[in-house]
């Protein structure tokens, strides 16, 4: 797993390339709630154009990241999976529990609009 972090403002853009497997799992855990600790960023998008998989370990930490950033009005989202990495989302039903966008500038985008609560 090679990770590029873009910090903007108050938003980071984690560019994910390779794998979230059980030998990388701990540091992308850690790297998220690095940034997704009390003041540290309000927006987070994981760019996973290039990610292979990833284990139910860096699942949980995603959907944790989306509650932590959530709790300080802040929002986690996902742009531009691979193939395999949308169907493993929507196969657990964690597409239901992230914020997933087609493209990056769509979910920069959507970092700019109101949070759609599925409520």
């Amino acid at each position: 797993m090679q990770v590029e972090e873009i910090q903007s403002g108050s938003t980071l853009i984690m560019v994910i390339v390779g794998r979230v497997d059980a030998s990388t799992a701990a540091e992308f855990e850690t790297r998220l709630a690095g940034w997704t600790r009390p003041g540290a960023l309000t927006g987070v998008v994981l760019d996973a154009t290039d990610l292979t998989y990833i284990a139910s370990r860096g699942l949980r930490a995603m959907v944790q990241a989306t509650r932590a950033l959530a709790g300080k009005s802040g929002r986690f989202l996902i742009c531009a999976p691979t193939e395999n990495v949308r169907a493993l989302l929507e196969v657990t039903g964690f597409d239901q529990l992230l914020e997933i966008h087609d493209t990056r500038a769509a979910a920069m985008s959507a970092l700019q609009q109101p949070a759609d609560t599925h409520d």
